[in-house]
């Protein structure tokens, strides 16, 4: 693969993760912050929403759009696929596979040449 740039799985996953960890966090900040005001005890079990992680890798994984579910427009679509396992070769053709982000319709014949 010379010359490409490969979005990995590592990477992708790292991302996912990384966004759903922050919203976790925000999350938590926004509850302590509530408690304070009110008075109330902070109660760990409460505070840590335990599904969001789980629901943002699930729905990545499920659905091909790799980002936020909120901002689906913006996420990258087609990044996750069902693996075709018809044939021994089909299935090497599906694991070959690279997705170019230039359009169809672009000037530059090039990269389409490959």
């Amino acid at each position: 693969f010379g010359k490409k740039r490969l979005d990995l799985a590592g990477p992708l996953m790292a991302q996912v993760f990384r966004l759903k960890f922050q919203q976790l966090v925000k999350d938590m900040r926004q509850y302590l912050h509530r408690c304070v005001e009110t008075g109330k005890d902070f109660n760990i079990a409460l505070a840590v929403k335990t599904n969001i992680i789980t629901s943002g890798l699930r729905y990545c994984l499920a659905t091909g759009n790799w980002g936020d579910q909120k901002k689906a427009a913006s996420a990258k679509a087609g990044v996750s696929q069902v693996l075709n396992r018809y044939t021994y070769a089909s299935t090497l053709s599906h694991l070959r596979r690279t997705n170019t982000p230039i359009g169809r319709d672009g000037k530059i014949a090039k990269p389409r040449q490959l």
